[in-house]
């Protein structure tokens, strides 16, 4: 796509003219025409917001009006950069569509009727409808279930307010995200580490499209400095494999065949490092016995990977200087996930890959003062719905999947309401009707976000979060090998009725009382300004003001482990190879190869993945960001879209095994595996508060069926099997 300038700007023009009289940009218009010649120019460095990296960055203001993102250059995560997202959030407090003050429901859900509500009167509304669900049940407070993504206010604020409110059922993303990556990696090394790219020379990619799904500072290292040996493993050829010295479109859900054969070949030609192993290791017995027969001639039939292939990438990452086969987000996200992990950091763990540069690396962080919000015990508490369901569940966490079939069944009681901060469920948890199977079930659902989401579009009560870029949000610590606080302050006033997390859940919890009839608001104290002051000296605030961050100045943090400085947190104290607590809980101690199902004959293996410009659901409605993909497209390779009558442009549908189902345009390819299909999150939007994806493409959601990792939790986005026909 060859875009000018004028051609750009008359896009936007056009843009402009489709949506209206637009509140924003008349803002902004009459703030430049009205601006002196002499305008007013301050800079306020802050942090994103459009994804979970929260780059620091130096805002221009000019008279009031932001005009431009650029990156901070000392900020260490960031590399002096700044990506196309976060460029395009200088936009959004002044998108016509962002949610403006609080609204209540009057007509059916997903009907778009409302009216406008103060605030106290949404949350006396929320109050008086979540009470009376939970004397319904008598006095179970369990009923409410609290839903949310990540952020700064989440970990403390939103998930403080459900604590001493009582419920333990909290859902949080990693479950539709990474929890079997975390697991997996966990059992081998005692914690989820990242990957030093920058010192690294030899690199493994299992699924992670690191060009796509922008990690900072893993993205920029990856591709910002050559010499660098790039292998990448996936079904689909995506930006990341064409950034790569070479990419293999292996056979979905086989990534722990190509694991064992790379173990298999390193330990038949002893290129192992023995050293490390008889250090920090247990367990080498045992792994060296079960991979006798991974040979690389067994897994080419397995991935479709050429043996000779397998061979020379297994002495080659061996060799290397500082290899790594990085953790990345996702690989197979089919039945053995787990187990696909914990073989991909064994990999890793033969060569001596652990807390070394170039290697993988425990996290570090920097701890702040922050008050823990303590929970309140009540008579009638329950435990978590899907507590029996997963293995290894994580409280904080929870497992969607189970949760909702649990939900659904009123197993082992029943859910009434839900608190969502932030989170899309309807357009992220596989199988939306099942989703909306569960809203209907409910007495009440609250939504808190910045836009009207298909999830707020279903809400009962919605209330309007102040946009990142005119509020103050507390210090924010990031792990990593080189940990940071970041901050967020305001660049601008506060153009409308919204309020900050901290002000929300602060203050409807005043609306809420105790067994003992004490208000749920004596446990918030202070404002944000008060928590700042206490949580980081004076001097870190002050730097936090004037550069949005600050680190402990010594730079990377690697070594500790070898030093004699962190242990390694497993059950052994060493990296399990083997691994007792598996075993001792009836789980295969060591990873197991189970070959995944075919799809069948004229089916597919429906693939997620994501696309550089966008951020999940969030951005595909962005003005600055939709012209460059206004539509998604279900990528079908080539042969077997001759097959099916299918060419470029032809409107398909895509059907799952439980009648789920979509229609998009089809994209003919060379792309993807014969055995796939693929298309990006964000379109099909069912809001009409989202005019620019509003019913345009297809939902991923739609189409998604329902299975989960009962290890883990983790929902398995890659066991979804469709047909396809031509519309």
């Amino acid at each position: 796509m060859t875009v000018t300038r004028r051609r750009f700007l008359q896009g936007s023009a056009a843009a402009a003219g489709a949506l209206g009289v637009i509140p924003g940009l008349r803002y902004v218009s009459q703030a430049s025409e009205g601006r002196s010649s002499s305008p007013e120019v301050k800079y306020v460095n802050s942090s994103c917001a459009i994804c979970t990296n929260k780059c620091v960055f130096r805002g221009q203001v000019v008279d009031g009006v932001i005009r431009r993102l650029e990156p901070e250059p000392d900020f260490p995560r960031a590399r002096g950069m700044m990506c196309a997202r976060g460029n395009a959030g200088a936009w959004t407090p002044y998108d016509p569509n962002r949610l403006k003050h609080p609204l209540i429901r009057t007509g059916k859900r997903g009907e778009g009727k409302w009216r406008k509500a103060s605030w106290e009167e949404a949350y006396k509304h929320i109050a008086d409808k979540i009470n009376t669900a939970v004397e319904a049940e008598g006095g179970n407070r369990s009923t409410i279930g609290f839903i949310s993504s990540e952020g700064t206010y989440q970990e403390h604020y939103y998930q403080g307010f459900r604590t001493v409110f009582g419920s333990p059922n909290i859902l949080r993303h990693p479950t539709i995200c990474l929890s079997s990556n975390i697991r997996g990696f966990m059992s081998v090394f005692g914690t989820y580490p990242n990957a030093d790219i920058i010192n690294s020379d030899y690199i493994i990619l299992a699924g992670a499209d690191r060009a796509e799904s922008i990690f900072t500072p893993d993205t920029i290292d990856m591709f910002g400095k050559k010499g660098k040996t790039i292998i990448c493993i996936d079904p689909r050829f995506t930006k990341t494999a064409a950034k790569s010295t070479k990419w293999f479109p292996i056979n979905p859900g086989t990534d722990m065949a190509f694991a064992l054969a790379m173990i298999h070949v390193i330990l038949k030609e002893n290129l192992q490092d023995q050293d490390f192993i008889d250090e920090y290791c247990t367990g080498f017995a045992e792994l060296k016995e079960h991979v006798k027969d991974s040979t690389p001639a067994w897994a080419e039939q397995e991935t479709g990977i050429p043996a000779s292939e397998i061979e020379r990438i297994a002495r080659e990452f061996a060799k290397a200087k500082a290899p790594v086969f990085y953790p990345g987000r996702r690989s197979g996200w089919q039945k053995s996930e787990v187990h696909t992990r914990r073989s991909i950091a064994m990999v890793n763990a033969i060569v001596g890959n652990w807390d070394k540069e170039g290697g993988l690396v425990p996290n570090s962080s920097i701890s702040i003062r922050r008050r823990p919000m303590r929970p309140v015990r009540y008579a009638n508490a329950q435990p978590r719905l899907e507590a029996d369901d997963v293995e290894f569940l994580n409280d904080g966490d929870g497992s969607w999947i189970p949760w909702r079939d649990r939900a659904l069944k009123a197993d082992p009681y029943r859910i009434r309401g839900l608190m969502i901060y932030k989170q899309n469920v309807v357009d992220s948890v596989p199988d939306r009707n099942k989703t909306f199977e569960l809203f209907d079930k409910m007495d009440i659902i609250v939504c808190v976000d910045t836009f009207m989401s298909d999830t707020a579009w279903y809400a009962d009560v919605v209330l309007p979060e102040t946009n990142y870029l005119e509020r103050q949000d507390p210090p924010f610590p990031l792990s990593g090998i080189e940990p940071s606080v970041i901050f967020r302050q305001p660049l601008i006033e506060r153009m409308y009725d919204t309020k900050p997390g901290h002000d929300i859940f602060s203050e409807l919890a005043a609306y809420f009382e105790d067994e003992n009839g004490r208000s749920l608001g004596n446990h918030f104290r202070g404002t944000i300004e008060d928590h700042m002051n206490t949580e980081v000296s004076a001097r870190e605030l002050e730097q936090l003001k004037t550069k949005g961050f600050y680190t402990t100045g010594e730079g990377p943090v690697i070594g500790r482990t070898r030093r004699g400085e962190l242990g390694i947190n497993t059950p052994t104290g060493k990296v399990e190879l083997y691994s007792e607590d598996f075993a001792g809980r009836g789980l295969d101690p060591l990873p197991v190869y189970k070959r995944p199902e075919k799809p069948g004959s004229g089916k597919f293996r429906f693939l997620v993945g994501r696309h550089a410009i966008h951020t999940h659901s969030m951005t595909a409605a962005f003005p600055e960001l939709n012209w460059h993909m206004p539509e998604n497209a279900i990528w079908i390779n080539t042969k077997r879209a001759n097959e099916l009558g299918v060419k470029s442009g032809d409107m398909v549908k895509v059907t799952n095994r439980t009648g789920g189902s979509d229609t998009i345009k089809a994209q003919a390819t060379e792309a993807i595996h014969p055995d796939c299909v693929y298309f990006a999150q964000g379109y099909g939007s069912l809001s009409k508060d989202k005019p620019l994806v509003y019913g345009r493409g297809a939902a991923q959601s739609a189409v998604l069926e329902s299975h989960f990792e009962p290890i883990s939790g983790n929902a398995l986005m890659h066991e979804t099997i469709v047909e396809i026909r031509k519309v």
